[in-house]
């Protein structure tokens, strides 16, 4: 049987679980890059994806529950790459004693891995393997698949210059997909490589090569309005990331009207209470920010606010981070309690759900100190600074966030008028 009619089939018991399961777990087996692309086909309002490749993490029962019980309006759940969260015995063994708990969710649960995943789920974890209804695989649709991209770890992510090494491993592949037709090509072979465009515009836009960001992103759009159309969930998130591109710029004016292209369909598809639908209400806050509309950026971050208290919870990091946003506008405009508040709420959950070492923790820690320091409390901005730049130390010392948190904290320790100099000062902080 060839590989077309193979996937036909495949697509066909995708489509059956979508119109029939009711519960239940589900195995679709493919290659990394095409197990974006399935879900990506049938993304609708009723199916929340998760994707290990994107979050890079090991198998948890505890963080995909929370993640779960956050899409509590959606009876499907793609689970794409398990063969990222299952590399370990361990992460299999946990796997498999989840099964029941997993059950009681009452979901649709649809796990994506690589075929050789599957053989060590069915051979080493009995249990959740015999409670699998129905299995697909799908074989790679082209015979030569380009070398998957490198997923990055976040210190890769701050380093312009591995990035741009990526790039170059990837320019021929970039050219080769870019003189793709869209009118003799497949469309799942035009899905694919709009999947591997956004990566690469997005490594382009890391390291501010904005006209090559908007060349890909570009390129990538009229594949997704080809395919997907022009009012598909997907083809809203390249209108957002085009948007996010010229608010880097500093182009407010663009980046408002491309936000509003990716609202339009955010809120017409999945409804003002969906946690895309907040992402792009973020968004457009951040613009009015940047352009100093503080009243404007306050009211489209508490409509945010409410999807995400509400969809998320008040402990999730993305209800962390719009806190964090919150306190950024009143501390614009010199309400320095209010911004405290605000940060502390942010601190809370951030403390608590990421840990007191994550960049996103860090981040806060700096924005507190900060305020301290407007307000002239030195001695209690240093102390917040050091906190954050111990965390941002594992960055490198050379790194442009660590260079900052320590540009910042030795002028408050000029200011705070201390005798001890301030290497010395700050070493004795540090072997503290």
């Amino acid at each position: 049987m060839d590989s077309k009619l193979d996937n036909t089939e495949a697509y066909g018991i995708v489509r059956w679980i979508l119109d029939n399961a009711d519960t239940g777990f589900f195995i679709i087996t493919a290659p990394h890059r095409q197990q974006r692309q399935i879900a990506e086909i049938h993304t609708s309002p009723r199916v929340a994806c998760y994707d290990y490749s994107s979050h890079g993490e090991r198998y948890s029962y505890h963080a995909l529950s929370e993640w779960a019980d956050t899409n509590q309006d959606t009876d499907i759940l793609f689970i794409l790459n398990m063969q990222v969260a299952l590399q370990e015995d361990k992460n299999l063994a946990d796997f498999n004693l989840s099964r029941d708990m997993l059950a009681r969710k009452d979901k649709t649960w649809v796990f994506f891995m690589t075929k050789d995943t599957e053989y060590r789920l069915s051979t080493f974890a009995h249990d959740i393997y015999s409670y699998v209804r129905m299995k697909a695989h799908f074989q790679a649709e082209e015979e030569n698949e380009p070398k998957e991209l490198q997923i990055l770890d976040f210190h890769d992510r701050q380093s312009v210059q591995k990035i741009k090494a990526m790039l170059e491993q990837y320019k021929e592949l970039e050219e080769r997909l870019m003189l793709l037709s869209l009118q003799d090509t497949s469309d799942s072979r035009l899905l694919s490589a709009a999947n591997t465009l956004a990566d690469i515009a997005k490594l382009y836009s890391d390291c501010a090569e904005y006209d090559d960001s908007f060349r890909l992103y570009k390129k990538e759009l009229q594949i997704r309005e080809k395919t997907l159309g022009k009012e598909h969930p997907n083809t809203a998130t390249t209108y957002n990331n085009i948007a996010l591109v010229y608010a880097h710029q500093g182009d407010y004016p663009k980046a408002l009207e491309w936000s509003q292209k990716a609202l339009a369909i955010r809120e017409k598809v999945l409804g003002k209470e969906h946690p895309d639908t907040a992402t792009t209400y973020n968004n457009i806050a951040l613009v009015y920010y940047n352009q100093g509309d503080y009243p404007k950026a306050l009211e489209w971050y508490q409509k945010a606010l409410a999807i995400r208290e509400k969809a998320l919870g008040k402990e999730h990091p993305n209800t962390a981070t719009t806190y964090n946003n919150i306190a950024g506008v009143y501390d614009s405009q010199g309400d320095y309690p209010k911004a405290l508040e605000w940060y502390q709420k942010a601190i809370a959950i951030r403390e608590k759900v990421l840990g007191k070492e994550h960049p996103d923790t860090a981040t806060t820690y700096n924005n507190i100190a900060a305020v301290y320091a407007r307000q002239g409390d030195y001695p209690k901005a240093l102390e917040w600074y050091i906190k954050s730049y111990r965390i941002l130390l594992k960055l490198g010392e050379e790194h442009p966030n660590t260079s900052t948190a320590k540009k910042n904290m030795k002028a408050a320790h000029q200011k705070a008028s201390l005798n001890e100099p301030f290497e010395q000062w700050l070493q004795k902080k540090l072997d503290a």
